[in-house]
């Protein structure tokens, strides 16, 4: 009795150990399937599994999670039970809807129908009598048709219920986001960093090679017409000619050309800080001003310009000017001597998009080894809530999409 016992018990533990896996693979996917199908019927359903997330690697983290257990497993039995449900529905339903439907054409003095309900029995003759069957029939089929309808209804809620995010998903995919972000701006302020640290050597350069060497001409030129005076002052004569007049004069003359050259060292140098007008007129007047010293030929068009220049909030006007003066250096260092730039502003009622194009040879790309410009000018935008699009095909020049709300996040308190 024993060895039959065994015997018997021993397919069924194979059975069991073989199946154990094709179970927990067979519930999420169906779970799954439950979803998809919920989403074609026009449900909002989220997949439990995210987008990009190769199979089976979710696969595996899916059966030891909770959501296995308190999302998958329930809906794939319930979604069983509920199938049977409609199953039996509808083949009873039907089948007796027939039945009734043919009851009264069978229904003759030769084949009588006996019809028993409880205690009331009835026996037909005449098919043309009833006719009460066939309203039966439809009725049951519209009951038949209600109750598959609500069953339907009732899975689809099942399916949403049992489709959320559990708390320990929520709480993974925003530690997720969370530290995607936080590389973000660490690698954003990183390049911020580089970058001022850029501008704070461009401008000592500036200074030092510009500024610096045309004051200390100024201070040289003017010690030496002091002397000049001095000498003049102890008793020094004029040769009658008026060289020592020229010379002071000339030399009154040098120490202005530096002063003036020094003043415009300084002018450049502050207006490549933030542009007088820039701030003085807003962001298209400012536009036009740089496709005018480009260094390429560069046309300018603009839409919405009064909204540009009453709407606009200081801090994106400057990331999209030095964002738009980046695109046009870049364009005439790559693009070849004869390119051409185009820089279309518009501005709507939330947000900016300023587009700068080149017929260069295109093949730009803010992934590229070395292309910290382009890096750079992400970033720019990025900081006041904006983004850059780089469309650069090669052979086919370079297309710079700048797209930023009027007003930063932070300074809307987001």
């Amino acid at each position: 009795m024993e060895l039959v016992r065994a015997a018997l018990l021993i397919p069924v533990i194979i059975v069991l150990v073989a199946g154990l896996p094709l179970f927990y693979i067979t519930i999420p996917l169906t779970a799954q399937g439950e979803r998809a199908a919920a989403r074609l019927c026009g449900l909002d359903v989220s997949s439990a599994r995210p987008a990009g997330t190769p199979g089976w690697p979710w696969l595996v983290r899916r059966v030891t999670s909770a959501g296995f257990w308190k999302q998958d497993l329930p809906m794939v039995v319930i979604g069983l039970v509920m199938s049977l449900g409609s199953f039996v529905i509808a083949v009873s339903g039907l089948s007796t809807a027939a039945v009734l439907a043919l009851v009264p054409w069978h229904t003759t003095p030769e084949n009588p129908t006996t019809i028993v309900l409880g205690v009331w029995a009835t026996t037909q003759t005449d098919g043309t009598r009833m006719g009460w069957a066939v309203v039966l029939a439809l009725a049951l089929l519209a009951l038949t048709w209600l109750l598959l309808w609500g069953t339907g209804a009732l899975r689809m809620l099942l399916v949403r219920a049992l489709s959320g995010q559990s708390e320990e998903e929520r709480l993974s995919r925003a530690n997720a986001a969370l530290s995607a972000e936080v590389g973000h701006l660490a690698a954003g302020r990183a390049t911020l960093v580089d970058a001022f640290d850029a501008e704070r050597a461009r401008i000592e350069r500036d200074l030092h090679d510009g500024v610096q060497q045309d004051l200390v001409a100024v201070t040289m030129s003017i010690g030496a017409v002091r002397m000049q005076l001095q000498a003049l002052a102890t008793g020094a004569q004029d040769d009658g000619d008026g060289t020592a007049r020229a010379a002071l004069l000339a030399g009154l003359d040098s120490a202005q050309e530096r002063a003036e050259a020094a003043m415009r060292s300084l002018r450049e140098t502050v207006h490549g800080i933030r542009p007088a007008v820039l701030t003085e007129r807003g962001l298209a007047p400012a536009l036009r001003d740089l496709a005018g010293r480009a260094p390429l030929p560069t046309t300018v068009s603009v839409r919405g310009e009064a909204a540009a220049g009453q709407t606009v909030s200081s801090p994106v006007a400057t990331a999209v000017y030095f964002a738009v003066s980046e695109a046009l250096t870049n364009a005439a260092k790559h693009a070849g001597p004869q390119a051409r730039a185009v820089v279309a502003l518009e501005v709507q009622e939330d947000q900016l998009r300023a587009v700068v194009t080149d017929d260069g040879g295109g093949g730009a790309s803010p992934q590229a080894p070395g292309a910290t410009g382009l890096a750079g000018m992400a970033q720019r935008v990025e900081s006041v809530g904006g983004t850059l699009d780089v469309v650069s095909p090669s052979g086919g020049g370079t297309r710079l999409t700048i797209t930023a709300p009027l007003t930063p996040p932070w300074a809307r308190g987001e």
